[in-house]
């Protein structure tokens, strides 16, 4: 049987295939955290990271001048949101990413 374009995880979820959750995909977290869509021809001089930190909320922020995407740690005070809230927090962070391009 064919995949199709999104699957149903046993969660109950919304998975999507390819590396895609709706208009988030790998490009689109690149870009970012990094400032672009797509690694260089001759690869960046400062790799890609991702940095854990406690934080009030759990936006994720970056520094696209060192290639870091910030993420926040839950705890005791401040526990991990539902699923789906967490995934609504990203897909903002991640498709409201334009730096004056668009």
């Amino acid at each position: 049987m064919p995949m199709a374009e999104s699957d149903t995880a046993a969660s109950g979820s919304r998975i999507s295939t390819g590396g895609r959750r709706g208009a988030v995909n790998l490009g689109s977290i690149l870009r970012f955290a990094t400032g672009t869509e797509e690694e260089p021809a001759l690869g960046f001089a400062l790799q890609p990271s991702i940095q854990f930190m406690e934080s009030a909320n759990f936006l994720p922020t970056a520094n696209t001048c060192i290639n870091r995407m910030n993420l926040s740690l839950p705890d005791e005070s401040n526990p991990l949101p539902l699923q789906e809230e967490l995934f609504n927090l990203f897909d903002l962070a991640f498709c409201n990413t334009f730096f004056g391009l668009e």
